[in-house]
């Protein structure tokens, strides 16, 4: 069996969900190593102060002597590496593969990594990358995108096609067994309160909503730079009794929630930093739960999310028109009913958590 390395930025029980259904359930002889964009600490291992006492006394000296300073970083996962006999890397994020890729090289170890959103939108992150960039597409055997529309930047850095394979990330299996009643009108958004995902377009949105049907109310969940605002603006536009702001949730919270509500809301849009959405898991769990889908023709939205069918989607920033999509789901609740169900069905033929550990189990074998 390969043993591979996973390369997170956070521990496991700080990570992501989409990335910690990798370390659960790839089935490899798996060793986690964590630390910001370039991971160098083992998982369940505290830091070597010793060790890394020893490291900058050494490096004082080479300094003494003109010699090259090393990287304590690299010096520890290299040290790993080479330890733990690692056969395949698997880097989470295209900067921490970028971050550790001499390293990699260095001891011929193959190299698979996976872009998950910021690291292959941002325009700081793509300029501050660029030439490191190219030089892990010409290295890494294959780079895995979640939403299609990756595949774009990823080529302006001349990555080779055959090298890029779509999985999108996928929701939890519990969230199949969700039954929303259909019986309030309420809606719910789930995110953090960044510029890509527009809290504020939603809140503006959700104010003409309630000038048609004024018994909707909203449920905000999360948190982030944005919830103040938020908050604020809920408030000038006198929609505070109206407007639930519960801060981050539990799962099982969210799985309540979900199952109290009539439609899944989410206005994703190009943030001014070049932010974009990858495949956004809320929006899976939400139709993996049964509910409809009101969002916007945003980065891997339009793969998840198929208009008059799975829900309505609009163009990013056109308020008028989600909010009428959002009015006609709230004036059918057969409409609901039926795009929630096929919803539930797309989702489960095509995004499965097993059809995406499926895929990346596939890759590493191919290397």
């Amino acid at each position: 069996m390969k043993r591979v390395a996973i390369l997170t930025p956070k521990s496991s029980d700080k990570a992501e969900t989409f990335i910690r259904n990798h370390i659960d359930y790839l089935p490899f002889e798996k060793v986690i190593i964590h630390g910001g964009n370039k991971p160098y600490l083992l998982e369940g291992k505290k830091e070597d102060i010793l060790s890394k006492f020893f490291f900058v006394l050494k490096n004082r000296i080479r300094n003494i002597f003109g010699l090259q300073i090393h990287d304590y970083r690299d010096y520890s996962l290299r040290k790993i590496l080479k330890n733990k006999k690692i056969d395949l890397v698997f880097a989470e994020y295209l900067v921490t593969a970028a971050e550790t890729l001499d390293v990699i090289r260095s001891l011929d170890i193959p190299l698979v990594t996976i872009a998950l959103g910021y690291d292959i939108s941002m325009y700081n992150i793509l300029e501050k990358y660029k030439e490191k960039y190219v030089s892990l597409f010409e290295y890494a055997s294959f780079i895995i995108v979640v939403s299609k529309h990756m595949s774009i930047n990823l080529k302006l850095f001349n990555c080779p096609e055959f090298k890029i394979h779509y999985s999108p990330a996928s929701p939890d299996k519990s969230f199949f067994e969700v039954q929303p009643h259909f019986q309030n009108k309420q809606l719910i958004a789930v995110g953090r309160f960044v510029e890509k995902k527009a809290p504020l377009v939603l809140i503006n949105v959700f104010n003409l909503v309630c000038k048609s049907e004024p018994d909707a109310n909203l449920i905000m969940a999360g948190d982030g730079p944005l919830l103040d605002g938020a908050k604020e603006l809920a408030k000038d536009l006198s929609l505070e009794n109206k407007i639930f702001f519960p801060g981050r949730i539990s799962q099982e919270a969210q799985k309540k929630y979900l199952e109290d509500s009539y439609v899944f809301i989410q206005h994703s849009r190009l943030a001014q930093n070049g932010d974009s959405e990858g495949t956004p898991v809320a929006i899976l769990e939400a139709s993996a739960a049964s509910l409809p889908i009101v969002s916007t023709h945003h980065a891997g939205i339009p793969n998840i999310v198929l208009h008059e069918h799975t829900g309505l989607l609009s163009e990013e920033n056109d308020i008028e028109t989600m909010a009428k999509n959002i009015i006609d789901i709230l004036k059918s609740k057969d409409k609901a009913i039926i795009y929630g169900k096929n919803g539930k069905e797309f989702i489960q033929n095509n995004f499965s958590l097993e059809k995406h550990i499926s895929d990346i189990t596939n890759i590493i074998n191919l290397v």
